[in-house]
């Protein structure tokens, strides 16, 4: 019966663990953001970046297994650096510090 309950608290506290996830703090979260979307265009002759004015990290809000994180980026060949040209995208960051 010791067993079962003590395995019982054990997983809760585990669980818990993952579901607030101190670790994914919002400096983690926005280099992992930025740095996924930088790997996903380094190929890419004309990709995507943060070169361009006010572009980068804008928001982070904590959710439950992980971060919520918003960028904003820009593609292409740009007639001028204009915010009506550049995009946003929301990711998420897992409690393991994945990228989804």
């Amino acid at each position: 019966m010791k067993k079962i309950i003590f395995s019982v608290i054990a997983f809760i506290v585990i669980v818990s663990g993952f579901l607030f996830s101190p670790w994914v703090t919002e400096s983690f979260a926005k280099h992992r953001a930025i740095n996924a979307l930088e790997e996903q265009w380094k190929n890419v002759q004309d990709g995507s970046g943060f070169n361009c004015k006010n572009c980068g990290f804008k928001t982070s809000e904590k959710v439950p297994f992980g971060r919520k994180v918003v960028i904003e980026y820009a593609c292409g060949l740009l007639p001028s650096d204009s915010p009506e040209y550049h995009k946003k995208k929301e990711m998420f960051i897992s409690f393991f510090g994945i990228v989804n």
